[in-house]
């Protein structure tokens, strides 16, 4: 999306790495690309972290300290970012431990913090890159929810849908909220200048989020999937 935006010198190559350390594959490097790895690693970090909270997953604990060292660096390169994900995480944190239901207020506090990542820059577009943020990361959110349903009842735990659920349109509700919370982010990116790959964000974001949602209905229903 930031190389799309800002079309910044992109340097091309070939390597190996872990993942592939036989066959070199393509490489491309430009300074969006570095900073969506360093988002990557600290909310990685941050989602490691939450899974040991909440299932003591030793797993989860192991790789949340492998990912420990690199977040001093990418603190101090990016004060605001860290800042707003630590301070969000312990706002949705704190309403989760109420039991909150209250939607609303949940999807703001993870899309504020998908907000302040969307915004690299302090520019033109960083608001409007935080308004596609807020509306992805309330999706993404109530969309783990909604995965997770079935399971969280199974075990008695907390799902800020469980409220929700027992409403018997509760299908048709949450596919109005998710098309809502999708239809303000693709509303945003439509305002931005994007040329290259925009046919391809564009796949992502009117199909590709939807992956989850079409698979889980089409086991609930027994329907194919048609994505």
């Amino acid at each position: 999306l930031h190389t799309a935006l800002y079309e910044p010198q992109t340097q091309f190559s070939a390597g190996r790495c872990a993942p592939h350390p036989i066959k070199a594959r393509p490489r491309a490097a430009n300074e969006f690309l570095d900073y969506a790895a360093d988002m990557t690693i600290a909310l990685a970090y941050y989602n490691f972290l939450d899974n040991w909270q909440d299932d003591h997953s030793r797993a989860s604990l192991h790789q949340a300290q492998k990912l420990e060292p690199y977040l001093p660096a990418i603190r101090a390169r990016w004060p605001r970012q860290t800042a707003a994900i630590t301070a969000q995480l312990e706002a949705l944190n704190a309403l989760e431990k109420v039991g909150s239901h209250d939607l609303d207020a949940l999807c703001r506090a993870f899309g504020d913090l998908l907000g302040a990542v969307f915004a690299c820059r302090e520019d033109i577009w960083s608001p409007t890159l935080q308004a596609m943020g807020r509306g992805l990361g309330g999706f993404i959110y109530l969309m783990d929810a909604y995965d997770d349903l079935p399971r969280d009842k199974r075990r008695g735990a907390y799902n800020p849908l469980r409220e929700l659920s027992t409403h018997p349109d509760y299908e048709e509700e949450m596919l109005d909220i998710f098309e809502l919370l999708l239809a303000r982010c693709a509303q945003n990116f439509e305002r931005l200048p994007c040329v290259e790959d925009a046919d391809l964000l564009r796949n992502i974001l009117y199909s590709g989020v939807w992956l989850k949602y079409n698979c889980k209905n089409a086991k609930r229903t027994g329907k194919p999937d048609a994505s």
